[in-house]
């Protein structure tokens, strides 16, 4: 039975249509300045383009030029279909120095520009996301350091054509950062959030507040509408770690953990659907092979790719577990799981027919099993025509400063990765072209 329902999902996710999502890894507060958790898949302004992992295998890396602003972590990154947008972030090791400006990558001519000053404070932690005509960019802290304070509640958005900025009405919303945002085909929905600084009054379970509710905004009317919170299983804090949407529905996992005084902790993911019509959220129900913690979330035609943990016990005992791959499909609420990412841990971008995955920083050494000799810069790529990984030829210059950068952005062509480091000056981060 088993054998069969993973047939039928990868050869659902072989003929899957490319949506070239991103996403970056929940969590709760970062210990360095982060961005928002979510990226939604990019608006192409053409037909996306496919690429096979026996393209990939047959790929090769380049150095992403350095941009004309400063190398920084936690800036907002969005694809456009034909430049990427970097704006914001935070610099520095020590005092994390927030900034106000941004620039656009032409991949076709390898070249950088500056953005207009933006209306906006400098800040980290914004939610950002590309329309296929602006970028929007709302919240995020105006203090930077190891716990992220002063949060704000305004918002800007840029239009490449024009080259100009605009200030968005109010939004229904308290101030927050990383909150999670993505673009529906007609709104941009922004989710959950922070406050910010750690130890604050209301904290959860040993954890900042979040926040549960949201708020859609609509650029054709230029007009906000608030989303409330939907009613969790007793219990459960919202904390929306990832959203997507996949096939028209628009899926959010909130991510829970209980530590029982005497007992051993336990967590979980609560799996929701929000309708844009009623305006309404439905609890889905907990399904079989379901990942109990999931950091990223892909589209792929009518199913998500899934990643995260098999097992989320809070601070489990005994040995690490190892990161999974899923498919979920939302019309059966069924999920199947794949083989083991060589990575455990890379972050991942799905071309339109194999699935792409990076290891930013982590470093993991065996003397008994080589398979997990891996260290940052390593790559992978998933191929569903198999059912198997194989490793890619690593980036040549290893990881990322942050351990954490921006998801790969998959162009049809192929996948940029923004990301420092301090021993390359004369980069902003790397680019597989994929082979023909």
């Amino acid at each position: 039975m088993f054998s069969r329902r993973l047939a039928a999902a990868v050869a659902a996710l072989a003929t899957a249509g490319c949506s070239g999502a991103t996403s970056s890894p929940g969590s709760s507060l970062p210990a360095e300045p982060g961005g928002p958790r979510l990226a939604s898949p990019p608006v192409t302004t053409s037909a996306s383009i496919a690429a096979s992992s026996e393209q990939l295998m047959s790929g090769r890396w380049s150095a992403l030029p350095a941009a004309p602003i400063t190398h920084r972590d936690g800036a907002s990154v969005v694809w456009t279909g034909s430049e990427l947008l970097v704006w914001g972030g935070a610099s520095g090791a020590e005092d994390h120095q927030l900034h106000a400006d941004g620039a656009a990558y032409d991949p076709e001519s390898g070249d950088w520009r500056l953005l207009p000053a933006s209306p906006l404070s400098p800040r980290v932690g914004q939610a950002a996301v590309w329309t296929g005509t602006e970028m929007v960019v709302w919240g995020g802290y105006e203090r930077g350091g190891y716990t992220p304070s002063e949060p704000t509640a305004d918002g800007a958005a840029y239009d490449p054509t024009t080259n100009r900025w605009r200030v968005l009405p109010a939004a229904p919303l308290s101030a927050r950062g990383d909150a999670t945002a993505l673009w529906t085909g007609a709104e941009v929905v922004v989710l959950g959030g922070e406050p910010g600084g750690g130890g604050q009054p209301g904290e959860v379970g040993g954890s900042p507040q979040t926040y549960g509710d949201g708020a859609a905004y609509d650029p054709s009317a230029n007009r906000w509408q608030h989303i409330p919170a939907p009613v969790p299983p007793a219990g459960h804090p919202l904390t929306w770690n990832t959203a997507i949407r996949v096939d028209g529905e628009l899926l959010a996992w909130s991510e829970w953990e209980t530590n029982p005084a005497g007992g051993n902790p336990a967590g979980g993911v609560d799996l929701f659907s929000y309708s844009e019509q009623t305006g309404t959220w439905t609890l889905i129900p907990a399904a079989a092979d379901a990942l109990p913690d999931v950091a990223e979330a892909l589209s792929a035609g009518k199913l998500a790719v899934v990643r995260g943990s098999p097992d989320n016990c809070g601070d489990c005992p005994g040995p690490w577990v190892p990161e999974a791959t899923a498919l979920y499909d939302p019309a059966g609420n069924s999920w199947t799981r794949l083989p083991t990412d060589p990575l455990t841990g890379g972050l991942a971008a799905w071309t339109g027919a194999a699935l792409f995955s990076f290891n930013p920083g982590a470093e993991m050494t065996s003397e008994s099993d080589p398979s997990t000799d891996v260290v940052p810069g390593d790559a992978s790529v998933y191929d569903p025509a198999t059912n198997g990984w194989q490793r890619l030829p690593a980036a040549p210059w290893g990881g990322c400063d942050n351990g954490l950068p921006w998801a790969p952005v998959w162009t049809g062509q192929a996948l940029i990765l923004y990301c420092t480091s301090s021993l390359a000056s004369d980069r902003d981060g790397y680019v597989f072209t994929a082979g023909e």
